[in-house]
């Protein structure tokens, strides 16, 4: 069984957190988001409107859940004593039975509702800002998280060659995007966000895929993630319809040394914003091709972004073992965006890229469409 499905190393995850939670002076930790829980339990839920958690304490520990959810808590890999609510409940005087006796009480800050937190506090509980403490466990990956990860990175690989070798002028974003979706589905990918654009749409970083159709001469930007046995892939290449523009030429190279510099700055104990520092010294230098609209990149894992985010703000140290998405771009409005994307394990002497689709401008070619 696999770290994504929690295996056998969910409690040894949930027992390094008690070790923490005792020099942070804690009573317990409560655990709500998707990515939390399933780290610490080896449960993955649909958690839309319910109450999902995993409460550690000093000693045991519990996971709550609806009773929709029974028989998959019951099968999850884990120690953890199972609580489960009734349709009548909110789920909180669960929570709160899980807590008898507890006062100083730790939370996913950037997770746990307003609501929540409130029906908790006004039962007496002191919360902490503790989001922190899980991600410390969950930054650096052990060697079957990798192997997970890297897993993920191929299936990506494989959609974005069967794209860039199906693409033609004619096509529309939002149909490559959605075949693309479908690919990676069929080839076991539990969710998927594909963001593929075309031309002047590629200049947005974020554009939302609509019924712009390709033309020859336009840049296509292809960024797409993928998850697998639970954890992410995520890269981007790109290519341009017929022979590549100086612009193009000249962006993507741009691009591809401020990604190298950017990689090879990505050692343990870094701090995140020399990396992205590393990518602007390239791209800055050239502002004649356009702007650099984003940070160097973000953690990967459980999560498609995870902290520490390779930006200007950020002094977090990166801690050996984290896998990085590392993807500088160039943009420039009315005509297009360059970005190159690899999933890089942080060492401690140097980085190792995960990914290992070529860098290379694709040329999508001219003749034929798929109109």
């Amino acid at each position: 069984m696999t770290p994504a499905e929690g295996g056998p190393t969910a409690d040894a995850r949930a027992a390094g957190l008690r070790k923490l939670l005792l020099d942070e002076g804690l009573d317990a930790l409560i655990a709500t988001s998707e990515a939390g829980i399933a780290y610490l339990s080896g449960f993955h839920g649909l958690q839309l409107e319910r109450l999902f958690a995993v409460v550690v304490r000093p000693e045991g520990g519990a996971l709550v859940v609806p009773r929709l959810d029974e028989e998959s808590a019951r099968a999850a890999p884990t120690e953890l004593e199972r609580v489960v609510y009734d349709p009548t409940s909110d789920g909180l005087p669960a929570l709160l039975g899980v807590l008898d006796g507890a006062r100083r009480v730790g939370v996913e800050e950037a997770h746990l509702s307003f609501a929540r937190a409130r029906g908790l506090m006004d039962a007496g509980l002191e919360l902490v800002a503790a989001g922190e403490l899980t991600m410390r466990l969950r930054a650096p990956k052990d060697a079957e998280e990798v192997e997970l990860i890297t897993s993920a990175c191929r299936l990506v690989e494989e959609a974005l060659e069967e794209m860039f070798g199906r693409l033609r002028p004619g096509d529309v974003e939002r149909v490559v995007n959605a075949e693309v979706e479908h690919h990676l589905r069929r080839a076991g990918a539990t969710e998927v966000h594909p963001l593929i654009l075309f031309g002047p749409n590629a200049a947005r970083p974020h554009a939302e895929p609509g019924d712009r159709v390709l033309h020859p001469g336009d840049v296509v930007c292809a960024d797409v993630s993928a998850r697998l046995g639970g954890y992410w892939g995520d890269l981007t290449r790109c290519g341009t319809v017929g022979p590549a523009s100086d612009w193009s030429r000249d962006a993507w190279g741009v691009v591809r040394d401020a990604q190298a510099a950017a990689i090879a700055a990505a050692l343990a104990g870094a701090e995140a914003r020399a990396v992205d520092a590393a990518q602007r010294r390239v791209i800055e230098a050239v502002p004649r091709l356009g702007s650099c609209l984003h940070g160097a990149g973000h953690a990967i894992g459980l999560e498609v972004h995870e902290p520490p985010f390779l930006v200007p703000a950020s002094d977090a140290r990166l801690a050996e073992g984290t896998v990085l998405t590392i993807e500088p771009g160039i943009y420039r409005e009315g005509v297009g965006g360059i970005r190159l994307e690899d999933d890089v394990l942080v060492g401690e002497r140097e980085p190792r890229v995960l990914s290992r689709l070529p860098l290379e401008l694709r040329e999508v070619p001219v003749e034929g469409t798929n109109a």
